[in-house]
């Protein structure tokens, strides 16, 4: 029974060094002055652009959309940070090997890694609470609006988090790493949009030259966007902020099955996200993997030189 409840040895590992860095608390500050200067900004605008004497609250509640999708760009930003060094960081320090011959498997070192750096996030997103809090005091929303947009902070670490700790186990390099995480992610957003806009620009130039002006071929091509990690964040705003979703915005058409896909768009889209996410972390411990069979076969090849030389 006992043994079921043993925490990750590298979850373990990285919490306590983490705890004993100042990097963590300068981070949490700085996430939190930056939050902090955003609604005092805010703030300020709203009583100049006001027509009363006082502040408009009604206006006050594009702060949960704009604290929302800055907490989004921070994490984006730091989170590569944090996982591209989980297995350069270990080679550059020569601590891989070592690593690998522990009896943990690889796939328990990549999980230990993603848990640490998801236990980062979550200290990130409790630091931000009482600023955060202030979009809904004020902005008069409700606080399930809150707990949502940290699920979906949590959906979006952990989707990061895998494509760095991906990235870690390919590149050598943990700065490089980074780049390739950051450079991954703009491809898939910027992948998405262009698939789609080329898509519909080639439909309707096809439906113009055959002499058909509506065409619902548009509404298929908008489900490449499940595979952009930030559409549930976008139908989950836009569902927060007004009546509106990506339900209403795409699923007028005559198909039972997009429609259900469009009502349901973020538990799908979500669900599509992580299974890719569990899939860059089964070629991250395939990797690690891989180097742990090439040290073994190095290590035995030594070994048995060893023994030849003395014989």
């Amino acid at each position: 029974m006992k043994d079921r409840f043993i925490i990750n040895p590298i979850l373990k590992k990285e919490m306590m060094v983490g705890s004993r860095s100042m990097k963590m608390s300068w981070a949490i500050m700085a996430i939190s002055a930056i939050l902090t200067a955003i609604v005092v900004f805010v703030l300020l605008i709203t009583n100049l652009t006001s027509s009363y004497n006082g502040y408009s609250y009604d206006s006050l509640i594009v702060l949960f959309p704009v604290l929302g999708c800055t907490e989004c760009g921070l994490l984006s930003l730091m989170i590569p940070v944090i996982t591209s060094a989980s297995i350069s960081g270990e080679r550059e320090k020569q601590t891989l090997d070592i690593m690998l011959t522990t009896p943990m498997s690889p796939m328990a070192i990549v999980k230990g890694k993603l848990m640490s750096a998801m236990m980062i996030v979550m200290m990130y997103m409790i630091a931000s609470i009482p600023v955060m809090s202030i979009a809904f005091v004020l902005g008069g929303l409700s606080w399930w609006n809150l707990i949502g947009l940290f699920i979906m902070l949590i959906y979006l670490g952990i989707y990061v988090g895998s494509v760095g700790i991906f990235c870690s186990s390919v590149v050598k390099k943990s700065i490089a790493a980074t780049i390739l995480t950051i450079v991954i992610g703009i491809g898939i957003i910027v992948g998405t949009v262009l698939i789609y806009s080329i898509g519909v620009s080639a439909v309707t130039a096809y439906s113009l030259a055959s002499g058909n002006i509506l065409t619902t071929d548009h509404y298929v091509l908008a489900l490449i966007f499940l595979l952009n990690p930030y559409s549930p964040i976008f139908d989950f705003m836009l569902r927060a902020m007004s009546d509106s979703s990506i339900y209403e915005m795409l699923g007028l058409n005559n198909s039972i099955i997009l429609d259900i896909i469009y009502r349901f768009w973020i538990p799908i889209s979500m669900a599509i996200n992580l299974f890719i996410s569990y899939g860059f972390l089964k070629l991250a411990a395939g990797k690690l993997n891989s180097g742990a069979v090439k040290n073994k076969k190095r290590n035995k090849n030594k070994s048995k030189i060893i023994q030849d030389n003395n014989n």
